[in-house]
């Protein structure tokens, strides 16, 4: 450094005990210090964000002590906590971002490196979870010491919000829901690996993000075998053994197990060295003829653990139960029952025997929830199954319970009238047995877009709809069984579906069964495209495909290909296959869009509803959109000889020749309508410049997103009978034009609606000008709630 005279100044450092180092320098920072003991704490904060530092100095005191407490005495004079991007650690030196209060989590785990990385001295570069695994464990340790069990929960302006916004534990989020997320998944991990072997760890991928969650998990497991006192001790000797010595993952594990004279071998065998998990579960509850006594039968479908259960009586009492897995037993209140000695097809139930005088209401293994199983729902005799009001408001899923979420159920269309009723939806973690489920009565209030001859009293009196879709990684990695089911909108609709995806998701492969029929006459007076369905015959169809998700420099892109045949019992017989290819191109300030798409189809009896059809999207894709399922919020229609107004889209996508028939003479003179057709090609595209256009509102900024476009289509479509050789229209057919989609993003203080785009779209150029039109060029509009892009 040199000083003003000219001369230098020099700055030496000194520290003993490390084996790293690091240094950080800035001209704006502002100094904070606090003192524990003679430990001195520093915060070197930068001066723009020194306002939000203020508690910093006297936060990583408080860290210290604590830390010092349940762990062991910090070794070094002083710690630095240092103003920064984001979070990393060095000996007596941490780098964190953020603001008080959102930064202490990050202080109290970036200090916490400096008992494990730093004094410890464990190699993450050769066991990952001996460092980062125990600092993400005294990170929530740490964290209920000082602030409590929960995180700090922000309040928002809203009164609705903030009421069904739960609180969060931090053993939640900081540890198990990282576990569960990924042992749900089948994306298990065996801790005792060199760290390079995570197939790369980027963004904690590959499974490196267990390092620091099962790690975690692991020491809440070994705590509630050993027993909280022991395993507090066992721990703080660990620290004091192996405290500047470098240990080993054997070291720990010896370390453990000779101090707390408990052969732990079949723990750390299962927890270090496989990527086996918990479950266990209440099979059955029986009564024992007149007595109080009861047999309580459990299930071990995973790894052995002791297990702790509590029996709730119908007289409001409780008794706690424990069952031993070997010889140690820890201290505890609860009754001692014989052990259960098993382990993967050995012993895999037992039966408990139980004395209730006030008869067993309920029974639930480890209501401390620490035990990592991974299905909690069988954890009861009852089930843990909880109902709530659907607020709509995000909140983290619960592992304890499946939730069950129920609110009304108000829809319309232009048959039924006003539909009401209720809707209901479930889930384990968002990732097992997804449900939802719809049960309208239908009120006949407010029809309207019907003829003359409607029968108006005949539409269905109910309607309902119902999807469900659950994991299936135990039969194979990454797939997922779907099925679906409605009567609704005069449609009886099923399907079955088994889909995979590859290890890096970039890729599905499925397969699908689905039925459909339209059985009474009344049944067309739903649909928008009038008379686009035919009556009685069934439409069922098995479909395999594949999607291929891809991404490059400038962009991203998605490939489909889907084969698509009658099944068993159709009145139809076709084949189909499908391929397009979307791509989205980032071009500075605008935004390139192109999709291309062509079909090949045979047979010679076509459903209408399945056909492919020129301008948008087919009948049976428009039963996939609530708001084109049926008619009444968009006008129904015929194809004639003028275009109309409804955007849909899919298909070909050549929108500006919605509702006209595309009349063609052919060879025999005779007249050929072409809007629809079974084979054809088209190319789309549509040039963003909505960020062209700077939207200062931070209401319109937050709530919409407005993309106006230009846009261009082009394509052609069969114009042969079905089973003829196939033949194409004259001409390509093309349109051209401005467009904009209007995506609602935020729906009042709702936070899980889902963004809906409203699309306006212009086409003022067609190369083919319908009969009823005198020009190619002219003013042409049409609205519509999908785009094909």
């Amino acid at each position: 450094m040199v000083k003003a005279d000219g001369t230098f100044k020099t700055w030496k450092f000194s520290a003993k005990n490390v084996h790293d180092v690091a240094y950080t320098f800035d001209p704006t920072y502002r100094i904070g210090e606090a003192h524990w003991g003679n430990i001195r704490c520093i915060a070197l904060v930068q001066e723009p964000h020194a306002a939000g530092w203020m508690n910093a100095a006297r936060y990583a005191a408080k860290v210290i002590e604590t830390n010092s407490y349940n762990i062991g005495m910090y070794a070094y004079p002083k710690m630095i906590a240092a103003d920064a991007q984001d979070g990393m650690e060095y000996p007596m030196l941490t780098l964190d971002g953020g603001y008080d209060p959102g930064f202490r989590s990050l202080f109290i785990h970036e200090m916490s490196h400096n008992w494990f990385f730093g004094m410890v001295g464990t190699n993450e570069t050769y066991r990952a979870f001996m460092d980062e695994g125990f600092t993400q464990f005294f990170t929530c340790d740490t964290w209920e010491s000082i602030e409590g069990r929960y995180d700090i929960q922000y309040k928002t302006k809203s009164e609705y919000v903030n009421h069904y916004t739960r609180a969060v534990k931090a053993r939640e989020s900081e540890v198990f829901s990282g576990y569960f997320n990924s042992v749900n998944k089948g994306e298990e991990a065996t801790l005792n690996t060199h760290s390079d072997g995570f197939n790369g760890a980027i963004r904690f991928g590959g499974g490196y993000g267990q390092v620091y969650s099962k790690t975690a998990v692991m020491l809440y497991n070994l705590k509630y075998t050993l027993g909280d006192s022991l395993f507090v001790r066992a721990i703080q000797n660990y620290f004091d053994q192996w405290k500047i010595c470098h240990p080993y993952p054997e070291d720990f594990r010896n370390s453990i197990i000779q101090f707390t004279k408990v052969d732990l071998n079949w723990f750390f065998d299962e927890w270090l060295e496989t990527a086996k998990t918990v479950d266990y579960a209440v099979k059955k509850v029986k009564k024992v003829g007149n007595s109080n006594d009861y047999k309580i039968t459990f299930e071990r479908k995973g790894m052995q653990m002791p297990i702790d259960f509590t029996v709730f009586s119908k007289d409001s009492a409780e008794k706690s139960f424990h069952i031993p897995n070997t010889w140690f037993v820890k201290k505890t209140s609860a009754t001692v029952l014989p052990r259960w000695i098993g382990w993967d097809n050995v012993q895999k139930t037992y039966t408990a025997t139980v004395t209730v005088p006030g008869g067993i209401e309920r029974v639930v293994i480890d209501t401390t929830n620490r035990l990592a199983d991974i299905n909690m729902i069988d954890n009861a005799s009852n089930k843990n199954i909880s109902v709530g009001f659907d607020s709509k408001i995000w909140n983290s899923p619960d592992r304890t319970h499946y939730e069950m979420f129920v609110r009304p159920g108000v829809w319309y269309n232009g048959y039924d009238g006003v539909k009401v009723g209720a809707h209901v939806n479930g889930n384990y973690l968002n990732y097992k047995h997804i449900f939802d489920a719809t049960l309208w009565f239908n009120s006949g209030l407010g029809q309207g877009n019907l003829d003359a001859h409607t029968a108006i009293n005949n539409h269905d009196a109910v309607s309902i709809l119902v999807n469900y879709k659950t994991a299936t990684d135990k039969f194979m990695k990454k797939s997922n069984f779907y099925a679906s089911a409605r009567e609704l909108d005069g449609l009886s609709s099923a399907l079955l579906g088994f889909e995979k995806r590859s290890n890096n998701d970039k890729n599905r492969l499925y397969m699908q069964v689905k039925s459909m029929l339209r059985d009474v006459d009344n049944d067309l007076n739903y649909l928008v495209y009038k008379n686009e369905w035919q009556l009685h015959k069934l439409n069922n169809s098995l479909t395999v495909g594949l999607d291929h998700n891809y991404s490059y420099k400038k962009g991203t892109g998605l490939i489909t290909l889907a084969l698509r045949t009658p099944a068993l019992f159709s009145d139809y017989d076709y084949t189909f296959l499908t391929f397009s290819c979307v791509n989205k191109n980032t071009l500075g300030k605008i935004n390139l869009n192109t999709r291309f798409f062509a079909q090949y189809g045979t047979g010679k009896n076509i459903p209408f509803e399945s056909q492919l059809y020129v301008a948008g999207a087919n009948p049976e894709e428009l039963m996939d959109n609530k708001y084109t399922r049926s008619m009444g919020i968009f006008t129904p229609f015929n194809f004639g000889n003028v275009t109309n107004n409804f955007a849909a889209g899919g298909g070909l996508n050549l929108r500006g020749y919605m509702g006209y028939v595309l009349a063609e003479i052919d060879k025999d003179g005779n007249q050929k309508k072409n809007y629809k057709g079974t084979t054809g090609a088209s190319f789309s595209a549509e040039l963003e410049f909505g960020k062209l256009i700077g939207l200062k509102k931070a209401f319109i900024q937050n709530t919409f997103l407005i993309v106006p476009y230009l846009f261009g289509d082009a394509g052609i479509i069969n114009n042969n009978a079905p089973a003829d050789v196939i033949t194409f229209t004259d001409n390509v057919i093309a349109d051209a034009g401005l467009g904009t989609a209007i995506t609602i993003q935020k729906w009042w203080k709702l936070q899980t609606v889902k963004p809906l785009t409203i699309r306006v779209d212009f086409p003022v150029f067609i190369n083919r000008c319908p009969y009823a039109e005198t020009d190619n060029i002219q003013f042409r509009w049409m609205i519509g709630v999908n785009r094909a892009f």
